[in-house]
């Protein structure tokens, strides 16, 4: 019996064009073998009971082969490919060998790299820069600037991006696109490459070009491993292996060229007008019968029909024979491979904020806005109180003043990240999940680089507002009106981040909007009961924390200040403290609400910093719901 790999060696053994990259980050050729893999999940329609997803599948993904995954809408090929990604973990049974070994989810994270159905790339930046900022990422301090340049040039050129390096993503095609999310994935030289439904959204053209592309990454030495529905008929002998599914199980598993053969086999011939992958798409839908036969005849997926180079089939055995590729004799620089990351997280921390500042820098149209919107806020606000921060007669004016402060910062910091915070958390699931950096980097990273603008625009708006009403030229109470409305804005922007990790942008735009509502009533809650406000409302207004904000700026604008002008024969509230008592302030302190104000910031950044991972690690969420649905299912 011939083994295919025996043939293969010498296609394996040229010479390797990413010369620099393999001298760099050197990586072992990895097969992937699974056995009786089963997966089921709760049944979402009756609410009982489980179903199963895959049912029992077996196969060996071999390095240097370029593998698709295929089969009708729902039938296990996402499910299966996110399962060897390790994607997801929970409620799957069987065995998963990574070079004849039981898999090591953390050595084989690092090993992989997983490439997602939607091509989201970052960003207002070039080809080059994005890539630079991979490379400084996923390669380590220890490796010169010079050298990950040529890496990266590398790694361009073997994808044929050269002509479009310096053209920013935003302008890039649909099949550039997808050509560059797989080249950010290449620069720390992963042997194994995850695709899911990589040529979905491509015309022709681009489609034949991705295949090829993966044809390509194949050849030095990778395991790529894809889904696809239906591949058109001049690009289905591209692919070294298919490996279909159906309802759950493996109906073929073997080489293009052997399709039909086996299919004939099974009573089941190929008309001359179709194409074998349409053909066996078409007869295996909704048909159990046959899907039992053909997965029968494949002992689902245990068997592996490869044709070797001599074009003569035979049956290939379930061990794994080493592919040895073309090496550099040079030894690997990066000496961090065993880490958990190649930069440490202050690093980290450096380069996402480089690269969030110059996105920021050149999206001169949410800086236009956001300028615009301060600016015109503040001459509203301003314009409608003009003048009356020392009319005794305007005392309730005022303090429609301070409620409408409170709005705006409210509103403007929660409404932001709930809007916007959902597009980036796509962006970073896929780099996060390639382990790029952590999440407290990032999360880090991503709260600093909001600071400085929302600190300039808060500080222009606090000045107009503060200087068209005709507040006290007071050094210390503007000091503390401007820390007053930061602290709101800053817990806002907290209370966004938990909205917009949590929800998409159409539901967290309803959920913000409601539960702000709230929060602006019960901190109105009791203005004119003095102290006589009941002790459960005195918790539920605490609950709010705009309530904190509101007594927070009343005293710093009325508390021990001189009386107020007043032109009429009575001003009832031309002593601020009379005000302050009517609104049971009056034995307040300034610096408990702003600490109170800090302390509901801080609770908002650590839970949604809590939401985040929760959302992004899929392995977290589906264990969670695994063991809740488990412990149901026992008291069933």
């Amino acid at each position: 019996m011939v083994e295919a790999a025996e043939e293969w060696t010498p296609v394996l053994r040229q010479e390797v064009p990413l010369r620099q990259l393999n001298r760099i980050a050197r990586k072992p050729p990895i097969d992937i073998e699974f056995q009786d893999l089963t997966y089921s999940v709760r049944d979402s329609y009756s609410g009982k009971g489980w179903r199963q997803l895959l049912k029992s599948v077996n196969g060996i993904f071999r390095s240097g082969e370029l593998t698709a995954i295929m089969g009708p809408s729902g039938a296990g090929k996402s499910t299966l490919l996110n399962i060897l990604a390790g994607y997801v973990t929970a409620g799957v049974k069987g065995s998963i060998k990574i070079n004849d070994r039981a898999r090591d989810m953390h050595f084989f994270k690092k090993m992989s790299a997983y490439i997602m159905q939607e091509d989201i790339v970052q960003p207002r930046l070039t080809i080059r820069e994005a890539m630079m900022f991979a490379a400084r990422l996923k390669l380590g301090p220890e490796i010169g600037e010079s050298e990950k340049f040529s890496v990266v040039e590398e790694v361009i050129k073997l994808l044929g991006l050269e002509k479009a390096m310096e053209t920013r993503s935003e302008y890039l095609s649909g099949g550039q696109r997808k050509r560059l999310a797989v080249a950010l994935e290449l620069v720390n030289n992963p042997p194994v490459i995850f695709l899911d439904e990589p040529t979905t959204g491509l015309d022709n053209v681009a489609i034949k070009q991705c295949i090829e592309l993966l044809e390509k990454i194949t050849k030095i030495g990778r395991t790529v491993i894809c889904t696809i529905h239906q591949p058109p008929a001049s690009l289905f002998q591209n692919f070294d292996q298919v490996y279909v599914l159906a309802n759950g199980y493996c109906v073929f598993n073997g080489s293009p060229s052997c399709l039909v053969p086996f299919l004939s086999k099974a009573n089941f011939h190929c008309p001359s007008t179709y194409t074998p992958a349409d053909y066996i798409i078409e007869i295996i839908q909704s048909n159990t019968e046959t899907i039992s036969q053909l997965s029968g005849g494949i002992q689902n997926g245990k068997t592996n029909l490869l044709e070797a180079r001599n074009k003569e089939p035979v049956m290939r055995s379930k061990s794994i024979d080493m592919y040895e590729i073309y090496q550099d004799t040079t030894p690997p620089i990066s000496s961090n491979q065993d880490g958990v990351f190649p930069v440490s997280i202050w690093g980290q921390l450096v380069i996402l904020l480089s690269r969030t500042f110059l996105q920021m820098k050149r999206n001169h149209s949410l800086l236009y806005i956001q300028f615009i919107h301060h600016l015109a806020s503040g001459l509203l606000v301003g314009g409608i109180f003009v003048g009356l921060g020392n009319d005794g007669t305007q005392g309730l004016a005022l303090f429609k003043y301070i409620l409408s402060v409170n709005v705006f910062f409210m509103y403007t910091y929660v409404m932001v990240p709930v809007l916007m915070f959902p597009l980036e958390v796509k962006m970073m699931k896929r780099e996060y999940f390639n382990r790029w950096y952590s999440l407290k980097a990032y999360y880090l990273a991503f709260t600093i680089s909001a600071l400085p603008l929302m600190i300039l625009l808060s500080i222009m708006f606090i000045m107009i507002v503060y200087v068209l009403s005709n507040q006290p030229m007071d050094l210390e109470r503007f000091a503390w009106f401007t820390a007053m409305g930061l602290s709101i804005g800053l817990c806002s922007q907290g209370l966004g981040f938990v909205i917009g990790s949590t929800f998409s942008i159409t539901n967290g735009s309803v959920v913000g909007s409601s539960a702000l509502a709230p929060l602006l009533a019960l901190a109105c809650y009791g203005m004119g009961y003095r102290a006589a406000i009941e002790p459960f409302m005195k918790i539920m207004i605490s609950i709010s924390y705009l309530r904190f904000g509101v007594v927070g700026f009343s005293l710093t604008l009325f508390k021990n200040r001189e009386p107020l002008d007043c032109d009429e024969m009575y001003c009832h509230y031309r002593n601020t403290d009379l005000l302050l008592k009517d609104m049971g302030m009056e034995t307040a302190s300034s610096q408990i609400q702003l600490y109170a104000i800090l302390a509901y910031t801080i609770f908002f950044r650590i839970l949604a910093y809590c939401t985040l991972k929760y959302q992004l690690t899929s392995e977290l969420r589906n264990k969670i719901v695994y063991l809740a649905t488990k412990i149901v299912r026992q008291k069933e």
